[in-house]
């Protein structure tokens, strides 16, 4: 039943943040490609502010698109589960963990692919920058060949040391984030519906007490840490040190504190819709 739901929850849910991510990808576009217009030729003392409203056009464009997404999923729980629509939400023949899961695939699924997507516009819009600048200035074109031997040499230095494993700990983050951001959203919509007469309310103070409480417990668990690699720079030779291997234990710990929080807010959830379960 659980992949039935999945596939309905797929079919209602994927044209909004399609649209947002499709519209930031033009956007990307469309901005890189202003850098091919002949104003760029000229020496107008307003270039470099031009330019500069072109990368915040794009910025904004990135938060937008990325807090669309959330904002979107949030609203659609809080309708799916506790409005009218929830009377016919909570008649199907699943379990609350059936339904739950549901949700909580579906959108992380979408926070991981809002995550890529982004990071692809990133690519895309200073890649076509580079191109348009390097079409102009032969000064900024680079033969691609020379740019891999580089590369090749830059990995093989000993600053690379520690670069799978922190490649490793990147992705375990953005899991373990995806599913985290989840959970807390889910969660606080659940807590807010305690608060039975300001319910918005209650669910966007508990979103950010939620968020306040794991950045607080993220930073007292990496002090210690902060400290020794503070003390192992102070006394070891920073040509022999690697910044992977500095970020690598931040980004693993960073992780299982989302992974926990994930948890326990997924067992507060199941047990409010089952317990506390209260529609308008």
């Amino acid at each position: 039943m659980l992949g039935k739901l999945l596939k309905h929850e797929w079919k209602a849910h994927w044209k909004v943040p399609t649209l947002l991510l499709g519209v930031l990808m033009i956007i990307a576009v469309v901005a890189g490609l202003t850098f091919l217009m002949p104003i760029w030729d000229s020496e107008w003392i307003g270039l470099p502010l031009s330019a500069m409203m072109l990368v915040m056009l794009f910025y904004m464009a990135m938060i937008a698109a990325s807090f669309g997404i959330v904002l979107y999923f949030a609203v659609r729980y809080y309708k799916s589960m506790f409005t009218d629509e929830g009377y016919l939400t909570h008649t199907l023949p699943v379990t609350a963990r059936e339904l739950l899961f549901g949700k909580i695939i579906t959108m992380t699924a979408w926070n991981l692919i809002a995550g890529i997507v982004v990071l692809l516009s990133i690519a895309v819009f200073f890649g076509i920058v580079i191109l348009a600048l390097a079409s102009k200035d032969s000064s900024f074109a680079f033969d691609f060949f020379d740019f891999l031997s580089e590369m090749k040499e830059v990995f093989a230095s000993p600053y690379m040391e520690g670069f799978g494993g922190f490649c490793a700990s990147m992705i375990a983050m953005a899991l373990t984030g995806s599913v985290g951001g989840t959970m807390i959203i889910i969660g606080s919509v659940n807590l807010g519906q305690m608060v039975r007469k300001h319910r918005i309310l209650g669910a966007i103070g508990a979103y950010f007490a939620i968020y306040s409480v794991i950045q607080i417990i993220v930073f007292a668990v990496m002090m210690p840490f902060i400290f020794k690699m503070a003390f192992q720079m102070e006394h070891t030779d920073m040509s022999e040190m690697s910044v992977f291997g500095v970020y690598t234990p931040i980004y693993v710990i960073m992780s299982v504190v989302y992974l926990i929080a994930a948890v326990g807010l997924y067992i507060l959830s199941e047990y409010l819709i089952r317990r506390q379960l209260e529609l308008e």
